[in-house]
């Protein structure tokens, strides 16, 4: 069994409020969905007991570390002083969320085999690429309309927006680059909506996770470097986050 899944998450019996809780996983999570992307490429072995380290921070350490039965090795860590976080500015909470998940490692070596040096080579990978989550999700060329399609993702600890680029295949030339979906940062809200991009009908359209039509393009305004399309109202619905 390898390890596919890290986890930073202040759950309900932490001590703290639900607002704080809720707002500190919203925030690190762009974190923990970039390490569990890398760790997957990895391909590292565990006992076979588990598949994902979850972190718990938490005012007091009910317990320290545990097996559960979602495939989950859970550690405890304390984080009792919010003042303290709530002056940190934003790179300074990312070294934070970081600490806390080598926290979290080093006491979970205790109990079980954890490849320490390849997660903390994770953490640096992360630091060099300047606290980013961005990724090309697909490219693909359509040669008998002479485009090239990029869907790129970003992922951020204020949102995740998907960004569209149509280029000309022989001249190379931008004809359309923006944002089509902006939501909150959290996978549960955007993971649904994208999967493919194909053109039927003259229309650029991108798929949902079933590959159902999500967001059409007319093929005449791509061509006339007009950036528009329509959200199709089939599946879960798209609310563009607004804040």
């Amino acid at each position: 069994m390898n390890l596919r899944y890290i986890l930073l998450h202040i759950d309900f019996q932490s001590g703290y409020t639900d607002q704080f809780r809720d707002k500190f996983n919203l925030y690190s999570k762009f974190i923990g969905y970039y390490l569990s992307t890398h760790v997957r490429k990895l391909k590292l072995e565990t006992d076979g007991t588990f598949n994902m380290i979850a972190v718990k921070p938490s005012v007091s350490a009910n317990f320290v570390c545990r097996l559960m039965s979602e495939k989950a090795l859970v550690i405890n860590v304390l984080f009792n002083n919010i003042a303290a976080y709530n002056l940190m500015n934003e790179i300074e909470r990312y070294e934070y969320c970081l600490e806390l998940l080598e926290d979290g490692y080093k006491i979970a070596a205790q109990y079980k085999p954890i490849p320490l040096e390849p997660l903390l080579n994770l953490h640096q990978q992360f630091r060099i690429g300047g606290y980013k989550n961005e990724w090309l999700h697909k490219k693909k060329k359509f040669k008998e309309h002479g485009i090239e399609v990029s869907l790129n993702c970003f992922f951020t600890t204020y949102d995740f927006q998907l960004k569209i680029t149509v280029s000309d295949i022989k001249t190379k030339v931008e004809l359309i680059s923006g944002m089509v979906i902006r939501t909150l940062p959290d996978p549960v809200c955007f993971h649904h909506l994208f999967r493919d991009v194909i053109i039927e009908n003259e229309e650029l359209i991108i798929t949902d996770f079933l590959n159902r039509p999500k967001f059409k393009f007319l093929l005449s305004d791509i061509l006339r470097k007009k950036l528009a399309f329509d959200v199709m109202n089939i599946g879960v619905e798209y609310n563009p986050y607004l804040g």
